[in-house]
């Protein structure tokens, strides 16, 4: 087996924050929403996502002095794909569009000014 690679070695990760329409209401049907506007060769990985109503988004938008219906959500893409993915949020047009809200190299500071809770635990 081969060793760990360093966290330098690593690839690097951004996360973004976005708002989904209110017509999006599981995890699954936001992946594939993903998949149609995102180029195949791009890798994502869907962390958070707080579906339209939910206490967390009802916070989250008061927080973030938003009044329109949405739901908010956290995908991590590699460093190398991180304009294509952003260029993509912003080609898109309609009212299911995805719309980026935040993004850093670090999750913690995403669910920061987004104004989500830390997950718990299992």
């Amino acid at each position: 087996m081969a060793p760990k690679l360093s966290k330098a070695k690593r690839p690097k990760r951004r996360w973004i924050g976005f708002s989904f329409p209110p017509s999006i209401c599981s995890r699954n049907e936001l992946e594939a929403h993903f998949r149609q506007f995102l180029p195949e060769t791009i890798q994502f990985r869907l962390y958070d996502a707080h579906f339209f109503g939910s206490e967390v988004v009802m916070n989250s938008c008061e927080f973030q002095s938003i009044k329109e219906d949405i739901g908010i959500g956290i995908v991590c893409v590699n460093l190398v794909d991180y304009g294509l993915v952003r260029n993509s949020f912003s080609e898109q047009t309609g009212k299911e569009k995805l719309n980026s809200l935040s993004s850093s190299g670090k999750i913690r500071l995403v669910r920061q000014r987004l104004g989500l809770p830390k997950p718990r635990k299992k």
